[in-house]
């Protein structure tokens, strides 16, 4: 975490959030052991303050929603003493040999377990994928949706994916509507944009988002710290051109919005 806050710090950040992935019933190769909870949070703490006059530190955590599962509203640990959750979906559906269809990872796995459980068709996935989102939302218990089409990632390398298409953009649409309805935040996600050239959500809803007037805020969801703001730059000049001026920042007295500046 210490190298997190350093690099933070040598690139000018005033402020800094943490959101490891939060741990689940089951273990997982890149969800937090629940073990290892209690020292995450001694390690922020110390590192809070120790840094107090360099860096304003938060402490989040990305948890995700398995439906049916797990969510946000589990008992499974206390997150009384946390900033902020981060809702997000990785997992869909329950595989035949144990685990769960995951929508992350390499395209290799996710189009041979397609063709297990989704008869190959990416449009069934893509549909599976926003209702389950869909189903976080209406659940709640965070305050950040992360990531909401991240089934672009894989998608988009699989026959019969367009994000172009108005299947598409409705399916879309109609989560971002309901996460304005439920009054949560936004995340854009710049983690694909340096690689890719790609935004979480894709750079076409930009315009949706603002003219529904649902609050944003910008992430690298980075998980090396010499990319903690990668995509920053070319992201905000795109958000300024889809007509934001401001995004979300937290403070020591909750969120409140902050001038959108490149």
């Amino acid at each position: 975490m210490e190298d997190f806050i350093r690099f933070a710090i040598a690139k000018g950040v005033t402020k800094y959030g943490f959101s490891s992935h939060a741990p689940l019933p089951f273990h997982t190769s890149w969800n937090m052991n629940l073990d290892d909870l209690p020292y995450y949070k001694q390690e922020f703490f110390r590192l809070k303050e120790k840094y107090v006059s360099e860096i304003e530190l938060f402490l989040g955590l990305e948890v995700d929603y398995i439906q049916d599962v797990f969510d946000a509203h589990s008992d499974l640990y206390d997150t009384s003493d946390f900033d902020y959750k981060i809702g997000s979906v990785h997992y869909l559906d329950p595989m035949p040999e144990g685990g769960f269809f995951s929508v992350d990872g390499k395209l290799y796995n996710f189009q041979k377990k397609m063709n297990e459980i989704y008869r190959g068709d990416i449009r069934m996935v893509v549909e599976r994928f926003f209702e389950i989102s869909s189903n976080m939302v209406r659940k709640g218990g965070f305050d950040i949706v992360g990531h909401m089409d991240k089934i672009s990632q894989n998608g988009m390398n699989c026959k019969g994916f367009d994000i172009t298409q108005p299947w598409y953009r409705k399916l879309a649409t109609d989560l971002l509507q309901l996460i304005k309805d439920k009054g949560l935040m936004l995340e854009i996600n710049t983690k694909s944009f340096a690689e890719l050239g790609i935004t979480y959500p894709d750079v076409q809803f930009f315009p949706v988002i603002r003219e529904m007037g649902i609050p944003i805020l910008v992430n690298s969801d980075c998980h090396y710290p010499d990319k903690i703001l990668d995509g920053f730059g070319p992201v905000y000049e795109l958000l300024i051109q889809a007509g934001f001026q401001s995004k979300m920042e937290l403070t020591e007295k909750g969120w409140v919005e902050s001038p959108l500046t490149p």
